[in-house]
């Protein structure tokens, strides 16, 4: 009898489980985005930099729950909670990584009921009297992706050598990771960034997509390790 595969999914959370960027809305309608994210881009600001310039625009009255439901008005992909529950029934993992902040991600996954789901994150800490301040507890010395919250790691420290890694992204931060997984769904600039560098992937409009190809990768057993990302694993594990 054939031995099912080991299967674990890491998905992005900002642009992909959500609609828009609510870490970049949260800032524009709180705080002060620009000229930081053009810096942010252009190389002028690290991303460790970037996130301590752009809490402090916050300002002093920045509260905890204030923060937890500005996200209440953002529109998440309305597939996601079908997905989720999909890999649940399968008995397959799954672990929200971002660059973004604990606070809003911890408020869309309860609002969906879905707070079962791990999540890989930076955190934002809340002081009375002073603006919130970031915290990176999973950053890297050792990976150059340039993301305060390292997914590359994120990725490689939940998974065994057997393990067939999925990704779902859709920009810049998801770069890293996704070049270390298996099997990649892409949109956006993640899905521009295989196309450049050839890089097998299930472009997806939404988690309806997503669900389709998952239940056809798992009934047609397709699943398996692609070779180019076993040797970036085996390489990102001997210099960790």
């Amino acid at each position: 009898m054939k031995t099912k595969p080991k299967l674990a999914v890491f998905c992005d959370f900002d642009g992909t489980i959500t609609e828009k960027d609510i870490g970049d809305e949260l800032f524009k309608e709180l705080g002060v985005f620009e000229p930081y994210h053009t810096q942010l881009i252009e190389g002028e600001l690290d991303i460790s930099e970037y996130w301590k310039i752009l809490c402090k625009s916050l300002g002093k009255t920045a509260e905890y729950d204030y923060i937890y439901h500005f996200v209440d008005k953002y529109n998440v992909d309305s597939n996601f909670r079908m997905f989720a529950e999909f890999l649940r029934e399968e008995e397959i993992p799954i672990k929200v990584v971002s660059d973004g902040f604990d606070v809003y991600i911890d408020s869309v996954l309860n609002r969906l009921e879905l707070d079962w789901i791990p999540v890989h994150s930076n955190k934002m800490v809340f002081i009375a009297g002073k603006e919130p301040v970031p915290y990176f507890p999973l950053a890297s010395e050792s990976c150059d992706c340039k993301v305060a919250s390292c997914k590359r790691n994120a990725v490689l420290n939940s998974c065994d050598h057997e393990t067939i890694i999925i990704y779902i992204g859709d920009g810049i931060s998801d770069f890293c990771a996704a070049e270390h997984s298996d099997i990649i769904f892409a949109k956006k600039k993640l899905a521009a960034h295989c196309n450049k560098h050839r890089i097998p992937h299930y472009p997806f409009a939404n988690f309806f997509d997503v669900y389709r190809i998952m239940k056809d990768i798992i009934l047609q057993g397709k699943a398996k390790q692609r070779n180019q990302a076993l040797m970036l694993r085996n390489k990102a594990f001997e210099t960790e």
